[in-house]
């Protein structure tokens, strides 16, 4: 009995150490950044989580009240910039990224305000959220090694000014957007997101094509892990 009690102990341990015999859950979710945008001294706006993601705000942009404390307001041309770090790029992992922000009409813009993203268009990954200048809907592009996908929220209309929150997400299986609760799936994958671009909020560069995102944030954070729409989501003001 003893040498059978062995054996199995020594099967399971050259399981746990052989690649593909073993499985592993994947880390529960954890935000890697998340601005309250209380404060903007400097023109700088600190991350809450320590992980030392500190935006730098450049242009037209203004202290504002948010929901309940502080808020940035960003006028053409202006922008929020983080540095390219690793922890940004969410890989294959699940992720996602929570906005409050208000906004009013897009009808006359010509392109789609980007709240935020991490990556362009063009490049080899991308993960974003941005406005329907036409519907005022949101939507979120990814874009990984896979291919890309446009998800857009059926909740239209969030330019009335009034106060709105979404989120962008990823899980194993899924795709998604939701927006003031109303949450919307796509089966789909698109592979590892990852890019060296630098974090941009509010606009993509100073130029007079930038996808200016004209409103106010008054939150912003980027979660990766299991479950991370409702980490990401938690704290939010509402």
């Amino acid at each position: 009995m003893r040498k059978s009690g062995v054996l199995v102990a020594v099967a399971a341990l050259a399981a746990a150490l052989v690649p593909g015999t073993a499985s592993f859950a994947a880390p529960p979710a954890k935000k890697v950044f998340e601005y309250t945008f209380d404060s903007a001294a400097a023109g700088v706006v600190a991350d809450v989580t320590g992980k030392n993601h500190a935006l730098t705000l450049q242009g037209a942009w203004d202290a504002s009240s948010g929901i309940n404390s502080g808020a940035v307001s960003f006028a053409h041309p202006s922008y929020g910039n983080s540095p390219a770090k690793s922890d940004l790029n969410p890989g294959s992992s699940e992720f996602a990224v929570t906005a409050v922000f208000r906004v009013g009409d897009l009808s006359g813009l010509g392109d789609t305000p980007n709240i935020v993203q991490k990556g362009f268009f063009n490049d080899p990954g991308q993960w974003k959220m941005q406005l329907n200048h036409s519907t005022g809907a949101v939507q979120c592009r990814f874009k990984g090694s896979s291919g890309a996908m446009l998800v857009t929220s059926p909740v239209t209309g969030v330019d009335d000014g009034g106060w709105h929150t979404a989120v962008c997400w990823r899980t194993s299986s899924q795709l998604g957007v939701t927006v003031d609760g109303v949450r919307t799936p796509v089966s789909a994958k698109v592979g590892a997101i990852s890019t060296t671009r630098p974090l941009r909020v509010g606009g993509k560069s100073l130029s007079a094509t930038s996808d200016q995102f004209v409103g106010v944030l008054d939150y912003l954070s980027f979660a990766v892990g299991v479950k991370a729409e409702t980490v990401s989501r938690k704290s939010a003001p509402s």
